[in-house]
């Protein structure tokens, strides 16, 4: 993974307004679990209980998402968001003790208004068990 400062230049891409037309334009392009991994980074970071580094990491992740010009173009099949799931991978990682039921819930929520299907969210859930 990148530099942290390298990292922590991707949050100047971050906004609500550019995350809301990123998954607008997108979210039929994006699989189940990553629309899900980044909802669950949307709500984390309003979470004021996580230290602020940690929150600029999840920032970041999703400014990286945003950002229009990123390592490899998320319109090319197959391979477009391998970068974009690395670093929210990476962002998850860093996050899993900050997920609490009321976290999780949210995000599904927020997922299924997307999605508007709630089969989805079951199967999300039951892949993070495997």
């Amino acid at each position: 993974m990148k530099s942290g400062r390298k990292v922590l230049e991707y949050t100047k891409y971050y906004s609500e307004a550019g995350l809301a037309r990123k998954l607008k334009k997108l979210s039929g392009l994006l699989g189940s679990k990553l629309l899900y991994y980044v909802l669950l980074l949307f709500v984390l970071i309003s979470d004021k209980t996580i230290p602020p580094k940690v929150r600029m990491v999840f920032i970041a992740a999703l400014g990286y998402f945003i950002l229009p010009t990123d390592l490899v173009a998320d319109f090319l099949p197959v391979i477009g968001f391998t970068d974009d799931i690395a670093f929210l991978t990476y962002a998850i990682s860093n996050a899993t003790e900050y997920i609490t039921p009321e976290i999780t819930e949210k995000a599904k929520r927020k997922h299924s208004q997307i999605l508007g299907k709630e089969d989805l969210v079951e199967d999300t859930d039951r892949e993070e068990r495997a």
